[in-house]
């Protein structure tokens, strides 16, 4: 027979009952029984959380107890945040799920417990050599003491999936190309998406928001159905909306997210008027309470790359400008930046040489040299930092400040490159193959959604400029009709132009005739611009084989007509 457990009502000379407990004391017990169990050394009186669970389907079926059992997640860098200390709060019920309408899809915390007062400020020890983790403490009294039951918040099924849909998938591909550039694939703001996470068990407005984005992304971005019902989601973040409106609470950086993520959830379905709504209304209240520079890191990343997004496909200047969030020249790795603008100035690195020889400069303004150049400096930066090895004793910096660094100057750099404005058309084509190579390579929704898009604006652009404006600018001509047909939808009528304009330079690509050769001639001519072998190489490929079918299919009707 087990012992029994008790749970006790703490009482002081002010207390006014002796058989219940106010909200001050119930606070005490919580914290005194969490703080109680943690310093306890006996071995079952920390549990760790297990990896979180894949969404498919051969993981639907396990509960609370399974994903307890699995091996540990995290990573060696965990201890440097303090979300590593957060409770892996996310849990399937065990036997059944929660199918209740409405309001009550959820199950939130009770009101008269404050779950900041969680102490999560000591180290948790971890054996050597093995992941950080993270402790849970569950709500079964059977395994641990929780009183009050508000240490794990239980969601559906489809809850479930989405949210770890965000930690997992979603929330790293934000700044890919930060974690492109490490050999442990992390990035700096990777415990934002726990906190984030942790914001949605407590508030209805929170979590609806965030399941109406993912819900929204997987449809209509990644093309798979989403385990909930999206439009549920955005009906009920909508009323959540109105009524924190109406409540007169104040500016938080988590209702500047959850305005961004309704924006995106409808510009994602190509409701492109409610999405940009959105979009602005976040502008507003970010210049009332002291702009960008006044908000944390990883939101101003968010609100930067959507607003690019919404730039390009719309084919107007963003919202905000590269100085309202710049530093300029006020970081530590600027140092090291002009090292590599020596090398680019004295011929040693190749990087950009296309676009900066003086051959080039009646189509490439000043104005426009100047990005160039800062683009040329941070991809040189970014492949030199790639190829040493971690812990290389030559590096000046930190590998991770220095692909961090790198991400952020993407950001200021394109969207120079979105807002600058060129009269020569020739300049405009280079301008914009420039913001699609810089989807392409740095990003994965812009890959994915906005340069295709934007491909057919850049076909529009080329026929409009007569073909003898081209005449001593051949090379350049190649460069962008090979961006072009990378970033079009395959089999669309822009990707089967790129690729015939493309066929029709043969100068350009040395007079190859096998798909080797001409994919040897695509990637001599793109490492003359911009080129990164890790993004580029299979479409490169692709565009290759798609030159040669094209050249054999011509070469057939040429000689069938003679």
């Amino acid at each position: 027979m087990k012992a029994p457990k008790f749970m006790f009502i703490n009482k002081t000379a002010g207390s006014d009952s002796l058989s219940h407990s106010h909200k001050s004391e119930r606070i005490k017990i919580h914290s005194h029984v969490q703080k109680g169990r943690r310093y306890k050394k006996f071995e079952d009186a920390i549990m760790y959380s297990g990896q979180l669970p894949h969404t498919g389907p051969e993981h639907q079926g396990k509960g609370l107890e399974d994903c307890q059992d699995e091996p540990n997640y995290g990573d060696n860098d965990l201890g440097e945040s303090s979300t590593q200390h957060t409770s892996d709060l996310i849990h399937r019920p065990s036997e059944s799920l929660l199918h209740l309408d409405g309001d009550q899809y959820l199950q939130p915390l009770s009101p008269n417990i404050d779950p900041l007062l969680w102490d999560y400020s000591q180290p948790h020890p971890t054996p050597s050599g093995s992941p950080g983790s993270i402790p849970v403490f569950p709500a079964s009294a059977e395994e641990n003491f929780d009183p009050f039951k508000v240490t794990c918040v239980r969601v559906d099924e489809g809850i479930y999936s989405l949210l770890h849909y965000f930690l997992r998938v979603w929330h790293p591909n934000v700044w890919h190309l930060e974690r492109s550039g490490r050999f442990d694939h992390e990035y700096a703001f990777r415990h934002d998406a726990m906190s984030l996470v942790q914001g949605c068990l407590h508030d209805k407005y929170n979590m609806y928001a965030l399941l109406a984005y993912m819900a929204s992304y997987m449809h209509d971005i990644e093309g798979i159905s989403p385990p909930g019902d999206g439009t549920f989601y955005m009906h009920q973040a909508l009323r959540a909306s109105q009524n924190y409106v109406k409540s007169r609470q104040p500016i938080t950086g988590r209702l500047i997210f959850n305005i961004f993520a309704l924006g995106c959830a409808e510009w994602y379905r190509y409701n492109r008027e409610a999405g940009y709504v959105h979009l602005k209304a976040a502008k507003s209240i970010i210049d009332l309470i002291g702009g960008l520079k006044s908000q944390e890191g990883p939101l101003v990343d968010l609100l930067l790359t959507g607003d690019a997004y919404v730039a390009g496909e719309l084919q107007q200047k963003p919202l905000w400008s590269d100085s309202d969030f710049d530093n300029g020249d006020d970081h530590p790795m600027t140092a090291y930046g002009l090292q590599e603008l020596q090398k680019l100035l004295s011929g040693t690195v190749a990087i950009g040489c296309g676009l900066l020889s003086s051959a080039q400069q009646g189509i490439i303004p000043a104005s426009l040299r100047w990005i160039v150049l800062d683009l040329a400096v941070v991809v040189s930066v970014f492949e030199s930092s790639q190829s040493a090895a971690p812990g290389d004793e030559h590096q000046s910096f930190d590998s991770r400040e220095v692909f961090h660094w790198v991400s952020m100057r993407s950001f200021a750099i394109r969207h120079r490159l979105l807002h600058l404005e060129l009269d020569d058309g020739r300049s405009e084509a280079v301008r914009t193959a420039l913001v699609l190579w810089m989807f392409l390579c740095f990003t994965v929704t812009g890959r994915v959604r906005t340069a295709k898009v934007m491909a057919p604006y850049l076909q529009d652009r080329l026929c409009s400029i007569p073909e003898a404006e081209w005449n001593g600018h051949k090379e350049v001509l190649a460069w962008v009709l090979s961006v072009g047909a990378m970033s079009s939808q395959v089999g669309s009528e822009a990707h089967t132009w790129f690729v015939a304009q493309g066929s029709s330079l043969p100068l350009c690509l040395r007079g190859a005739d096998d798909a080797d050769g001409i994919f040897t001639a695509l990637v001599a001519l793109s490492q003359r611009f911009f080129y990164l072998e890790s993004a580029q190489q299979s479409y490169l490929r692709a565009l290759a084989d798609d030159i040669h079918d094209m050249r054999t299919v011509t070469a057939g009707e040429e000689s069938n007509i003679e």
